[in-house]
């Protein structure tokens, strides 16, 4: 079969229990039906019958397992569906699957293992739909619909895919050759794994549960207000650290607070007073990753050494 009919990607794993280029079997084949999986969510059924995945080389260094994809015509598949394929080419087909496993997982990292905010539902850019969306870092990004729409579909094999443990595999790439030169569209450090959990809680999710006052312990916050939702949820604001990022977070920390402080706390989210870092203490709970969660706020103040027991809430 000539170049031009096949089309060769491939995974990598980096690593001490790898650079050998062998790998647990249970680990690579798990990893190995998940890409089969994602390929068939992403071509059509139709066009997924005249597509062959087969296992390629593995080679030295770390453990790269090579994937070759290859045009099929079975009794099964119609004549003017293999046509179609064909004439596409299976190298753009390839390219276009390994680069949109790329961007998903680029959304996967993005989003920081919480379902994003969309801003912004459908806008057109380069004549293709595309989406707003706001991670929970407050961090915005622009990513294809097609993209937003097939990560979630992909979300249990991406997880699979993901087949890295500690001091085993430090990361993965995803990539294929084009003309014998490699090109990586996606890479996922072991750091980034949890990203892939299937434990995405939405911001509406978050905004019902419960405050964990058992688990709760008095913490002093500087930074801003971002959000107001309301007196219909449990939690009224967000808010986002600006210092010591590195211990708290970057994530939006929901916030509840006393009726009577809505109209002041309001007034800090006009763009005008944005810039001004406002201090809050009270009780806080922590996420998985440690870092702040939720707030029950005591005391709020532009003055970083504020004494409530020396002046007013404000």
């Amino acid at each position: 079969m000539s170049d031009s009919e096949k089309f060769i990607g491939c995974i990598k794993f980096f690593g001490p229990s790898v650079e050998d280029g062998e790998m647990d079997i249970d680990k690579a084949g798990r990893a190995l039906i998940a890409l089969k999986q994602l390929s068939k969510n992403y071509f059509q059924e139709s066009k997924e019958e005249s597509i062959s995945l087969k296992l390629g080389g593995v080679k030295k260094n770390c453990t790269e397992i090579d994937i070759f994809m290859q045009l099929i015509q079975g009794l099964g598949t119609p004549a003017l569906i293999y046509g179609i394929v064909k004439a596409t080419g299976i190298q753009e087909l390839g390219k276009g699957f390994f680069s949109t496993l790329g961007q998903e997982i680029a959304l996967k990292i993005f989003s920081k293992g919480s379902e994003p905010k969309v801003v912004k539902e459908i806008f057109l850019k380069d004549n293709e739909p595309y989406v707003l969306l706001e991670n929970s870092e407050g961090k915005r990004g622009e990513f294809r619909r097609k993209i937003y729409d097939l990560q979630k579909k992909d979300s249990q094999a991406l997880k699979d895919m993901i087949q890295l443990d500690k001091g085993n595999e430090d990361f993965l790439e995803i990539g294929y050759y084009d003309n014998a030169t490699y090109k990586r569209v996606g890479k996922v450090d072991f750091s980034q794994k949890k990203f892939f959990e299937e434990s995405d809680i939405s911001i509406q999710e978050r905004l019902e549960e419960d405050f964990d006052e058992q688990s709760a312990e008095d913490m002093k916050v500087t930074g801003k207000f971002i959000d107001y939702y309301g007196f219909a949820h449990k939690y009224h604001f967000s808010f986002q650290a600006r210092k010591d990022q590195q211990k708290i977070g970057k994530q939006k920390i929901l916030c509840r607070v006393e009726t009577s402080e809505i109209s002041k706390i309001i007034d800090y989210l006009k763009p005008e007073n944005q810039n001004k870092n406002i201090y809050i203490f009270g009780l806080a709970t922590k996420n998985k990753e440690g870092k702040i969660d939720k707030m029950k706020i005591e005391w709020i103040s532009e003055n970083e050494n504020f004494n409530p027991n020396q002046g007013s809430f404000l």
